[in-house]
């Protein structure tokens, strides 16, 4: 195993609403890549009015440099103060309808930048500070590997078709569902910055965009509540219509399994559309 050290900045956790988390000093986190076939979802919360979070993004992409392909991030844009249009300087709009949910269910009034590792749940918790995700994607790829997931796509006239293939690595009994996202990266659009910097960043790349939920905010069950070693299913999809700026080069389909009591991601994949 490749035993990797990274500088981060620690912060002050606030969970105040519409609090922006302020960070405050360095120290250093001692990071450990395992060699699995293991993979870990980083789901970051984020807005384009929320000063604070490039400091959040700029983790993630260091972890991706660290985790590789065993780490997929899905950056989420959600609520009515960070990630709310403010023409003229933020006339966008990266907002979902899935996403508004998923801040309702998991982040509530917690402030941003805030994110999940796999949507575990720790006391009733399933948040994760920022300067903690490395520790956590750590823990969580020392687990083995339950279930492979793989991603097939077709697209034609705007419209994304395909299936997941899921194979059981081990046995499994608990009702388990299957979601899909899109996202896209590089998505060259303005992000506040705290003053320090000049107060906002005109041509800032967000990458890991969520753009939509193909199968639903909560996906679909899968057939059975319980699975043998070795055993297959496969869910298709068809005909979900892009959005009317989404760049097809720079999409992605991301595809996890997780549990519907715990919500815990058991296994997560990704796929650029274009190869």
């Amino acid at each position: 195993m490749k035993r990797i050290y990274f500088a981060l900045m620690a912060m002050i956790i606030s969970v105040a609403f519409l609090a922006c988390d302020k960070i405050d000093g360095p120290y250093k986190e001692e990071v450990v890549k395992p060699e699995t076939n293991k993979k870990v979802m980083l789901e970051d919360y984020t807005g384009h009015l929320c000063p604070n979070c490039p400091a959040a993004h700029e983790i993630a992409h260091d972890l991706k440099d660290i985790y590789e392909d065993n780490l997929i991030i899905v950056v989420v844009h959600a609520g009515n103060y960070f990630a709310r249009p403010e023409p003229p300087e933020y006339p966008y709009d990266f907002r979902t309808p899935a996403g508004e949910e998923y801040l309702s269910t998991f982040v509530g009034l917690a402030g941003f930048p805030i994110g999940m590792i796999n949507r575990t749940n720790e006391e009733g918790n399933y948040l994760v500070d920022k300067d903690a995700w490395g520790t956590k994607i750590s823990q969580l790829l020392e687990e083995d590997p339950e279930i492979s997931v793989e991603i097939n796509s077709t697209l034609e006239s705007g419209k994304i078709s395909g299936e997941i293939n899921i194979e059981f690595l081990s046995s499994i009994s608990q009702q388990a569902s299957l979601q899909i996202w899109i996202t896209e990266d590089s998505i060259i659009k303005p992000q506040k910055v705290p003053s320090s910097e000049g107060d906002i960043i005109e041509e800032y790349q967000h990458d890991h965009v969520l753009r939509g939920a193909v199968n639903g905010t909560w996906g679909e069950a899968l057939s059975q509540a319980t699975y043998e070693t070795g055993n297959t299913e496969t869910i298709k999809f068809s005909n979900f219509q892009l959005g009317d700026d989404w760049v097809a080069e720079k999409l992605s389909i991301v595809a996890f399994v997780y549990d519907n009591d715990s919500k815990k991601v058991i296994q997560v994949e990704k796929k650029k559309l274009i190869e």
